[in-house]
């Protein structure tokens, strides 16, 4: 019987953690070249702005970007 109630346990373990452990892992995964890929276009958005004189070189957004 207690070998059952060890197992039962170490199931219902993986049964609350194993979806915290699945997002830990996946989130970076999906979230950060999502996030990388709009950041590259927005840098690429404002060196066009730039050189159509819309915002100035020196502005607080590209130096936010840079950061």
């Amino acid at each position: 019987m207690p070998v059952i109630d060890i197992l039962s346990f170490y199931i219902s373990l993986l049964g609350i953690y194993g979806p915290i452990f699945l997002i830990r892992y996946t989130l970076p995964r999906n979230i950060t070249p999502l996030l990388s890929t709009l950041l590259d276009e927005t840098q690429q958005l404002l060196g066009r702005a730039e050189e159509f004189s819309a915002v100035t070189s020196q502005s607080e957004y590209k130096s936010q970007l840079d950061w």
